[in-house]
C-alpha cells in the first residue's frame, strides 16, 4: 500500500512539474522559435542555412573613398597660405646694407617670423606690404629679389617656409587626440601621415580610418591604405582624421561556451569562426540541430533569398543543423553580420533532467515521511 501511495505522489509531482514553464533555461526551444506567436504578432521567419543561402546573404563590407577624395591631387606644400610663417634671409653686397647685416660687408640679414596675415599679405621693412598667399616659395623669392634690386647692389634672397598655420592635419586615436601634424614632404598622403603620427593603439586589421574634409566624412579600412594605392589619398590642410576600432559586434546567447557581446575580430567572420571564438557548443546541454542566427534582414536580401517582396526589414532566424557533416562547411561560408544574435537552443532531454532533479528532493522527503509514519519505532 505504501508503495502505491508513493508512486501516486511521485506521478502527480512529475505531471505538475512537467506542465510548468518556470523551470530555468537559457532561452526558447526550437519549437518555440518556429511557432506562430499566441498573441498574433508576426512570427520569426525560419530559413535553413544552405550553400545557396550563404551565397545570397553575403554582402560586401568593403569601404572606399568617393571621387571627391580620390581625384584630389597631392598638394604643393611650397604654396604659401594665410597664417604661414616665413623666415627671409637677405645677402647684400653694398657697403651700407639696408638691413644692417651683422656680418659686415656682404653679410646676411635675417628677418625671422614674418607671419602672413589672413588677407594673404605680410609687411617687410624697406619693401612694404607684399601679397604672399597663393605664391610658391620660389615665386616670392624672385619677387623680393626684384624689389630689392633698385635699393641694394645684387641682393640675394632666401625664403624658408618655417611653419604652416593652416596646412596641418589633426589626428585622433582610441586614446584621444594624437596631435596636429604639418603637411610636409613625408606627410602629404595618408600612408605618410600614419607612418609619422604617434601610434593609435589599435591593431591595423581591425582599425578603420575616417577623414573629415569640409562637409564630407568618409571611411576606409586602415589595411587598404597600404594594400590599395588608390586609397592612399592626398591630404589637405584642415583635414580631421580619426583612427578607431571597428565598431561591429554580435551577441552570443544560449548553450555556448560563453554568452556575451563579441566584437568582430577582423573584417569578416563566418558562423563557424564565431562558434569557435565562443568556445563551441556546450557539449552537455546544447542541441546541435538548433543553431540560430537571428537578424532583421534587409528587404533586398530577403527577396533575393525567398523570392518574396518585403517593404521593410524582416525578422529572420537562419538555422543550422550541425548534426550533418556538410553543415560545418556551409557554416564556414555563412557570414555573421553586425547586430546578429547567435543562439543555440537547449537539448530537449535537459528539461527532463531538470524535472527529475526538481522532483528528487520532494520524493526523498515523502519517502522519509511515509517510512516514519508506517514504522515510527524504526522496527
Amino acid at each position: 500500500m505504501n508503495a502505491i501511495i508513493r508512486g501516486g505522489i511521485c506521478l502527480a509531482a512529475l505531471l505538475a512539474l512537467g506542465a510548468c514553464d518556470n523551470l530555468p533555461r537559457s532561452g526558447p526551444t526550437i519549437a518555440e522559435i518556429t511557432a506562430q506567436p499566441a498573441d498574433g504578432s508576426a512570427a520569426v521567419g525560419i530559413i535553413p542555412i544552405t550553400d545557396d543561402v550563404a551565397r545570397l546573404t553575403e554582402i560586401s563590407e568593403d569601404l572606399s573613398f568617393s571621387s571627391a577624395f580620390l581625384n584630389a591631387p597631392v598638394a604643393n606644400i611650397e604654396v604659401i597660405q594665410p597664417l604661414d610663417v616665413l623666415n627671409i634671409t637677405v645677402w647684400e653686397n653694398g657697403e651700407f646694407p639696408l638691413f644692417g647685416g651683422g656680418g659686415g660687408f656682404g653679410g646676411p640679414s635675417t628677418l625671422a617670423d614674418m607671419r602672413v596675415g589672413l588677407n594673404g599679405t605680410f609687411f617687410m621693412p624697406q619693401v612694404g606690404t607684399i601679397q604672399a598667399a597663393g605664391k610658391t616659395v620660389e615665386q616670392l623669392r624672385r619677387e623680393l629679389t626684384a624689389r630689392l634690386a633698385p635699393m641694394t647692389p645684387e641682393p640675394q634672397v632666401e625664403v624658408r617656409l618655417e611653419s604652416a598655420g593652416t596646412n596641418t592635419v589633426r589626428i585622433f586615436g582610441s586614446e584621444g587626440a594624437l596631435g596636429e601634424i604639418p603637411i610636409g614632404p613625408g606627410t602629404r598622403t595618408l600612408s605618410g601621415l600614419i607612418a609619422n603620427a604617434p601610434a593609435a593603439g589599435i591593431e591595423p586589421d581591425i582599425a578603420q580610418l575616417s577623414i573629415r574634409r569640409g562637409n564630407l566624412v568618409e571611411r576606409v579600412w586602415v589595411t587598404d591604405i597600404f594594400n590599395d594605392p588608390s586609397a592612399d589619398i592626398a591630404l589637405r590642410g584642415g583635414d580631421v582624421i580619426n583612427i578607431e576600432r571597428d565598431a561591429r559586434s554580435f551577441i552570443a546567447l544560449g548553450e555556448l561556451g560563453q554568452q556575451a557581446e563579441v566584437e568582430f575580430p577582423g573584417r569578416d567572420i563566418s558562423l563557424m569562426e564565431a562558434l569557435a571564438l565562443l568556445g563551441g557548443l556546450n557539449g552537455n546541454t546544447a542541441d546541435p540541430r538548433g543553431v540560430f542566427v537571428l537578424r532583421e534582414e534587409r528587404p533586398d536580401i530577403y527577396q533575393r533569398v525567398t523570392g518574396q517582396f518585403a517593404p521593410a526589414p524582416v525578422r529572420i532566424g537562419y538555422v543550422m543543423d550541425l548534426t550533418k557533416p556538410a553543415a560545418f562547411f556551409i557554416a564556414s561560408n555563412f557570414d555573421v553580420r553586425d547586430g546578429d544574435i547567435i543562439f543555440v537552443s537547449e537539448a530537449p532531454y535537459v528539461q527532463f533532467l531538470k524535472i527529475i532533479g526538481s522532483i528528487a528532493p520532494p520524493i526523498n522527503s515523502i519517502n522519509s515521511t511515509l517510512s516514519l509514519a508506517t514504522n515510527p519505532l524504526g522496527g
